[in-house]
């Protein structure tokens, strides 16, 4: 491993700087509807060839030469049968066909998960959590955590090298490929998905090639991501997000995140990575911020709910308190979660009337409260949105660390199935 100077005097390189020493793989090459079939039948399979015609109004003939071509590649395979019905499997709501549907039987297609194999690994706060996955970006084996004790960057990649050499025992016992590529989150910024030149939890002081590093350490190609970037981008192509062609992502814990992705790929901006929403007024009477914001949406983090509720009750508390006295029922608890709940709705009805989304989800560590008071939730979404709109959709995501890195994994696996043209734009 390259010492601490090397690190930062290999940085000061443009082409380093922007990643391009070792461009991440793609699985194959072939038109673009090659990838973007290969993309459907691995989120919508098992899928009929005719139901793949119909997506993208295709051909039959087009459609089994392309699906030909990804079965010689070992992309994909047949299995089984079923029944092919009218209904788009495209589309959220064609996915499930009743029982009484009638039609002919078709070959089903599904993707070869086991074929290929990736580790993510996710820095927050003071630990990172690591997986191994399949192409599905299913886990592999367990996962596993370190706490960030250096924050010194050759620390941290000695860390994430170990990580690294964890997944890959997981991967060789469960006798699958050795991974196609590894990716790592973070909240911050990265260069070219290679070079962190923002993360404040790190306190690193200049830009840090990550990218470069873990690929000299662990001989595997390695990608960057912002860690909300890469959670939007696992909804749209594995979780709730699937088949929407917009939807917004909100995060609440130590910090408020907020995402915006378009028919499954998130919209990046310059701006990502440093707070999108994260002093959004959501209630003027609220409580003051660290930066002087009265009622800004730092009101929701984890830090701000412990000083609310320390000042309700008139001691010290933490979140655990709070969240012990809501299991007990006690009104103080309850009334500070029903205020917290219609903060997050005022912040959702800010999203939905600015980007418009299908569907708003709510993730990250305190996320599951807000199941207890949607109501409160609602109530706050309704007050800032004309009576005649509709309802905004919003759905509380699992809150699961294991999410977050599996994360960067699906951007990884997004690059090597679509190619980085296409896997790095919206349609």
């Amino acid at each position: 491993m390259a010492d601490r100077d090397n690190m930062r005097s290999n940085q000061h390189g443009d082409d380093d700087r922007l990643g391009e020493a070792r461009p991440f793989p793609a699985w194959f090459t072939a038109s673009k509807y090659t990838h973007r079939i290969a993309v459907e039948i691995l989120q919508h399979g098992p899928i009929s060839r005719v139901a793949l015609a119909r997506r993208f109004n295709l051909t039959q003939g087009a459609v089994s030469r392309i699906t030909n071509d990804l079965t010689h590649r070992g992309v994909i395979k047949e299995a089984g049968t079923l029944l092919q019905t009218d209904k788009d499997p495209g589309r959220q709501d064609g996915r499930k066909h009743s029982s009484s549907s009638v039609g002919r039987p078709q070959q089903a297609l599904v993707i070869r998960r086991e074929a290929k194999t990736f580790i993510g690994i996710n820095l927050h706060g003071g630990t990172a959590l690591a997986t191994a996955t399949d192409l599905a970006c299913r886990p592999v084996g367990r996962s596993h955590s370190h706490h960030i004790r250096q924050r010194d960057p050759g620390q941290v990649v000695r860390m994430l090298s170990d990580l690294t050499q964890d997944c890959m025992r997981e991967i060789n016992q469960a006798g699958l490929p050795s991974p196609s590529g590894l990716a790592i989150s973070l909240g911050g910024r990265a260069e070219g998905d290679r070079v962190v030149t923002y993360a404040p939890f790190l306190h690193w002081s200049e830009p840090v090639n990550l990218a470069s590093e873990m690929e000299s350490t662990c001989d595997l190609p390695c990608l960057v991501f912002n860690d909300l970037d890469a959670l939007a981008l696992y909804e749209g192509w594995f979780g709730e997000g699937i088949g929407l062609d917009r939807f917004a992502l909100i995060t609440m814990g130590s910090g408020i995140g907020y995402a915006l992705s378009e028919h499954g790929m998130p919209v990046s901006s310059p701006d990502e990575g440093f707070g999108l929403i994260g002093h959004q007024l959501v209630d003027p009477d609220g409580p003051v911020c660290y930066l002087g914001h009265r009622g800004c949406a730092q009101c929701l983090t984890t830090g701000s709910l412990a000083e609310q509720y320390s000042h309700a009750i008139g001691q010290a508390a933490s979140l655990e308190k709070l969240v012990k006295d809501l299991e007990e029922d006690m009104p103080q608890a309850e009334t500070l979660l029903n205020l917290t709940g219609y903060r997050l709705g005022v912040l959702i009805a800010l999203v939905a009337n600015v980007a418009l989304p299908d569907k708003v989800l709510v993730g990250g560590e305190t996320s599951y409260l807000m199941k207890r008071c949607i109501e409160s939730v609602r109530k706050g979404t309704a007050s800032f949105r004309h009576s005649q709109m509709v309802e905004v959709p919003v759905k509380i995501i699992d809150g699961d660390w294991l999410r977050w890195a599996q994360a960067p994994a699906a951007r990884a696996i997004a690059r090597y199935l679509q190619g980085p043209e296409e896997a790095d734009k919206p349609e």
